[in-house]
């Protein structure tokens, strides 16, 4: 591993300027309240509302990040005065308004995942203040501090945001190449016969989700962000961003369209050194285009830095022997699986050229790789925020009700052990216990049983880490040193490292209250106690009637065939004049297949109990993600040939594989007949029909070679698609999950 490199690449990353922004505006207005003033307290409350409003600052659109950190602000705001008021009151009263916030706000998470953001900002301003007495004056002042800090914070991000766009934006779109150079590790893989191809499909999967994910991050940035224009020209910095940005997505087509057969290559040519080659040289690619996303996140022209006419040749060489030794004739498949990889693979590295020449800001504003127009808002994401939504999820069979409900109950035994437990009874950080509940608990079971392991591990480690820090350190600046670094990198890890993230931020919580109690040593034991508590009553209410991931699965399952079947019908009637719509239903197809893949993969993290149907889930991954591959591989000459095919058969086959999806869709609960003999005969019933629509061709006294060629591999990926669509049916007829 290139350590080096891997850091200069996190530093120039999203995550740590995302992490140094929140960092700066939170403690800056302490730091002077603190320094300049010596209002300790005011400062830790206007600090707390810009840590609520920072919570929901991730990378997006600036049209949006203006409503979210508001709506955070006021929310986190009105909280805190509800929460205070409550405190004032009996006792009765501040239980039910406890558990009233906590359920309201649980249930926003219905709204997705910055939703879900939202809800625990809010959550944890109610936690930090659920134990304070407060008269009404002070109840005033500390909303108003809250209100203050929050504002603050807003508007301190929006202006850096504003000022460095293009920063954030090319820091987005190399974290798009760096996964794609990832995705492309895990193809080369394939071509390795001393890996075994379950693996290698696992890996593949996993590479594609995430993928699938920054594709669609990237793409909500950059299009949003892009200046209105109903056809015209961008500025340089839009150009090159919008250029590159398709660039990748085309990248990622072809190299998805790379896919055959993997198990007959390996027995057909397993001494052969042509899948060297091929592996060699789709690593090459990778390195390379993890190289152009390196260029984009330092802000830099990117230069070619490796060649790969070596194995071009190389291959071309292999192929050319097999030819001249008639392989095609007694090995037609493998041989046409070889070529077609093989143009594939030349595609790549022509697209990879044109990046290179698209990370010069110079390129004319006019030269766009897409028209732009309105048709761009189709490829954006849209949130619905309809209050039916919300009442719509007030049900035992909501998944989201069922985890407004769960942090209820948790929150309630997380207030009585407080009060209770005579370990913690006049503890001064007692809520510690309810911000770790708020914290690990999430509406998905797997994923409170990874964060509770890591929350508690990363504690204990940050907790070790300070003692030995204030055992040695005494220096003050030293130590404001440390806590703003610990800060910095508690943000900036907390979305692809979070053990990491813990380590460092229970390390920055530990250090500030040092700064108001010094020399005081017993909170860091506190900080240990209260976190395991919070982590033993979280993974015990995980387990009151959680939404196992079956349950989601079927649902994720349709979507996914129904979205591959879509996208069969929009390559088959693909129009090069307008390619929106095709592209509109490509990238419907990637997501809904990274929704799959991603409830496939976390199912597998809960008990094996609540893992069904694991060989045919993971078959249908596997068969969906090939059948989408085989599409891709024709998507561009294929409704061409289909209009010009005198004979029909090709739109017939085309047809034939909707049908089975179809009918894959909707099994088991309606399973339709299909007109054929039998849905598992129609590779067998259409295979002659294809290897005579080519033969038929051949023999025409006027055959155009080329035509031909294109008709050998239409009719080649044609069989493949009847294969995995008879799969995914027979899969799809045996497992029973909920609708």
């Amino acid at each position: 591993m290139d350590y080096p490199t891997n850091i200069k690449k996190f530093l120039y990353s999203h995550y740590f300027f995302t992490g140094a922004r929140q960092a700066i505006g939170v403690l800056l207005p302490t730091l002077v309240l603190f320094c300049v003033f010596d209002m300790r307290m005011l400062g830790l409350e206007v600090a707390s509302g810009a840590l609520c409003a920072s919570i929901v600052d991730i990378n997006g659109p600036l049209r949006h990040k203006h409503t979210e950190l508001l709506s955070c602000t006021l929310l986190g705001t009105l909280t805190v005065f509800i929460t205070s008021i409550a405190t004032a009151a009996a006792t009765w009263q501040l239980w039910v308004i406890a558990l009233i916030l906590t359920f309201s706000l649980s249930m926003l998470v219905v709204y997705g995942y910055r939703a879900s953001l939202l809800s625990f900002a809010c959550l944890m301003m109610m936690v930090l203040n659920v134990e304070v007495g407060l008269t009404h004056e002070q109840v005033a002042l500390a909303a108003g501090a809250v209100l203050v800090g929050g504002l603050w914070y807003t508007y301190f991000s929006l202006a850096i945001c504003r000022l460095c766009w293009f920063r954030v934006e090319q820091q987005t779109l190399a974290e798009c190449f760096f996964v794609t150079a990832k995705y492309l590790e895990a193809k080369a893989i394939f071509y390795d016969t001393q890996v075994d191809l379950d693996t290698s499909y696992r890996q593949l999967i996993s590479a594609q989700v995430t993928v699938v994910e920054k594709q669609q991050a990237a793409r909500e940035i950059i299009l949003r962000n892009m200046p209105r224009l109903q056809r015209g020209t961008l500025d340089k910095g839009h150009t090159m961003l919008f250029n590159l940005f398709i660039n990748i997505v085309d990248l990622h087509e072809i190299i998805v369209a790379v896919h055959t057969d993997y198990a007959m290559l390996r027995r057909e040519f397993r001494n052969d050194d042509i899948l060297v080659f091929f592996r060699d040289m789709i690593l090459k690619v990778a390195t390379e285009v993890d190289t152009i996303g390196y260029a984009i996140a330092i802000n830099q022209s990117s230069i070619p830095r490796r060649s790969w006419r070596a194995e071009l040749r190389a291959i071309e060489y292999e192929i050319e022997t097999m030819r001249k030794q008639n392989i095609q004739q007694h090995s037609t498949e493998p041989y046409q699986a070889l070529t077609s990889t093989f143009r594939r693979v030349w595609s790549v590295t022509r697209i990879v050229e044109r990046m290179h020449k698209n990370t010069i800001l110079e390129t004319d504003t006019k030269n766009t790789e897409m028209k732009i127009d309105q048709a761009l808002s189709r490829f954006i994401s849209h949130q619905n925020f309809s209050p039916k939504l919300l009442l719509k999820n007030l049900t035992f069979s909501s998944p989201s009700f069922r985890h407004a409900l769960r942090m209820t109950i948790a929150i309630t035994a997380a207030i009585l052990i407080c009060n209770n437990l005579p370990m913690l009874v006049g503890q001064t950080h007692s809520y510690w216990v309810l911000l770790t509940i708020i914290v690990i608990l999430k509406p998905g079971f797997s994923l409170t049983k990874q964060k509770n392991f890591q929350r508690l591990s990363g504690t204990l480690i940050g907790c070790i880490s300070v003692l030995a820090v204030l055992s040695f350190v005494h220096q003050s600046w030293i130590l404001i040193g440390l806590m703003f670094f610990c800060m910095v990198m508690g943000n900036s890890l907390a979305l692809f490292n979070y053990r990491l993230s813990v380590i460092f931020m229970s390390s920055y919580v530990l250090l500030l209250s040092h700064f108001l109690l010094p020399g005081s040593l017993s909170v860091i034991g506190e900080r240990a106690l209260d976190t395991a508590i919070g982590s033993g009553a979280a993974l015990i209410c995980s387990y009151l009637f959680p939404y196992w991931e079956y349950r989601l699965m079927g649902p994720l399952i349709r979507n996914a065939i129904q979205s591959t079947r879509n996208f069969i019908h929009a390559s088959a009637n693909r129009d090069d004049c307008n390619d929106f719509a095709y592209r509109l239903v490509r990238k419907d197809m990637h997501i809904a297949f990274g929704n799959f893949g991603a409830a496939f993969n976390r199912m597998m993290l809960e008990p094996k109990s609540k893992q069904v149907f694991v060989a045919e889930l993971n078959e249908l991954l596997v068969q969906n993600h090939a059948l989408a591959s085989h599409i891709t591989g024709i998507s561009r000459i294929l409704a061409g040939h289909v209009q010009a095919d005198k004979s029909g058969e090709l739109a017939h086959v085309i047809w034939v594989i909707k049908n089975l999806l179809t009918q894959a869709a909707d099994a088991p609960a309606a399973p339709i007949k299909t007109n054929i003999q039998s849905s598992s005969d129609a590779l067998r019933f259409y295979t002659p029909r294809l290897d005579a629509l080519v033969i038929a061709l051949e023999q025409e006294p006027d055959a155009n070679p080329e035509h031909i060629q294109a008709i050998k591999l239409i009719t080649h990926q044609l069989k493949q698609m009847l294969r995995s669509s008879e799969l995914i049916l027979h899969h799809m007829r045996t497992i029973r999950l909920p609708g």
